[in-house]
């Protein structure tokens, strides 16, 4: 394992009602957030508690993170918020209500280029003005992610993206993928790779676990909660070797309180291992990799001052 070499940790504040099977996607129960909540008139916030208890694991390590939050929940999770506010965790961008832009099954554009825009700049905006400090990274809703949102990203004033995830099992890109590293590079407009890059946005991308020929996925999340503690240990030594990697999960992942749509007839075992299990072995994690972890910002500076460094 490569020291020098840092994770940048992170954390999405998607609530249950984000996922695909609720709300944004193309087979999603109801189309967007605001078609949810008029029908939805019962409790919706299942991440508040969870994330104060993520903010107070990450005091305890002295641990810096990055949380991707979702602009809209600036005025439907005030608690949450606020304890954001009073922390020096990075504040990045995750969209302004988690609405796919692309059909996850097709990948054409279920958005238009001017409609995403016009939410890219409102949700950085709120950001910006809420949390008091510059937002400069982007995420986007299942990372479904395309080569057009790059130079409206840039144009936008971010500085690097975090949604490329590069495996066998799945592709959310709206292209075919192919040799995509597991550290930060700048991207190639036309294909999403670090080969002839044309593009100012760094991409931080999916970890994965190259094994027997195949590449699995090792971003987190869900997976972490499925493949445990000790497969993801071994996936970031191996990841840690050729440069700074990534690990995210979701606020959601460690609540305890139990999912009112939790029985998913397409996905099953979605909250698999939920809860203070999960909190657990990110506890665990964090105690194994103390070293490594940092938030994405600082892996962002750490790239530029590498590429200064090798221009002299």
């Amino acid at each position: 394992m490569n020291r020098t070499s840092k994770i940048a940790l992170s954390i999405d504040l998607d609530d249950w009602y984000h996922t695909p099977m609720i709300t944004g996607s193309s087979f999603s129960i109801y189309k967007t957030v605001d078609d949810f909540f008029k029908d939805w008139k019962k409790e919706y916030d299942f991440i508040t508690e969870s994330t104060l208890k993520v903010i107070e694991l990450l005091d305890r390590y002295n641990i810096k993170a990055t949380f991707f939050v979702i602009a809209d929940e600036v005025e439907r999770y005030p608690k949450m918020i606020k304890a954001l506010k009073n922390t020096k965790h990075e504040i990045a961008c995750h969209s302004l209500h988690h609405y796919v832009p692309i059909d996850t099954r097709t990948k054409k554009e279920t958005q238009s280029k001017d409609e995403w825009k016009n939410e890219l700049v409102l949700s950085k905006k709120i950001l910006e003005n809420t949390f008091e400090r510059e937002v400069i990274g982007y995420r986007a809703p299942g990372a479904y992610f395309a080569p057009w949102m790059l130079p409206i990203l840039e144009e936008t004033g971010f500085k690097y993206d975090s949604s490329i995830a590069y495996n066998f099992l799945y592709n959310k890109t709206s292209i075919n993928l192919f040799d995509i590293p597991t550290y930060p590079y700048r991207l190639n407009k036309m294909d999403l790779s670090d080969r002839n890059p044309d593009s100012e946005l760094l991409e931080l991308p999916f970890s994965n676990f190259k094994i027997m020929g195949k590449i699995l996925p090792a971003g987190g999340a869900f997976f972490f909660r499925l493949l445990g503690l000790n497969y993801f240990k071994i996936a970031l030594k191996q990841n840690l070797k050729y440069g700074d990697s990534m690990f995210y999960f979701h606020s959601l992942d460690v609540t305890d309180t139990g999912i009112p749509l939790n029985n998913f007839k397409k996905r099953p075992f979605y909250w698999i291992n939920k809860g203070k299990n999960t909190l657990n072995k990110i506890e665990s994690l964090i105690q194994y990799f103390s070293n490594e972890l940092t938030d994405c910002i600082t892996v962002y500076k750490k790239y530029i001052l590498d590429c200064r460094e090798n221009d002299k």
